[in-house]
């Protein structure tokens, strides 16, 4: 309410007054971002190792399941083969 109180009354609180006494805060507030930042970066870098790590067993999913067909057909599993059923 203080300073709502600065606002309504026309006398708002103006930051290059405060001077010397908002480094403190400012000093704190750098320290707390950096650590917020890098907690952002280690849990995005967390959630893409993990899409990657999905995208590889997907990928390892299909060449079994492409070298299963290739043996029902009794085909051998040449790398011909295999890129030919990739790309279909």
């Amino acid at each position: 309410m203080k300073y709502t109180r600065y606002i309504v009354h026309g006398h708002p609180v103006r930051p290059e007054e405060l001077g010397v006494i908002a480094l403190p805060a400012a000093a704190v507030g750098i320290v707390a971002l950096c650590g917020l930042l890098s907690g952002a970066i280690l849990m995005d870098g967390r959630r893409y190792l993990k899409l990657r790590y999905l995208l590889f067993k997907r990928e390892q999913r299909n060449l079994n399941y492409i070298k299963c067909v290739l043996r029902s057909l009794d085909r051998e599993e040449t790398r011909d083969n295999i890129e030919m059923l990739k790309a279909a």
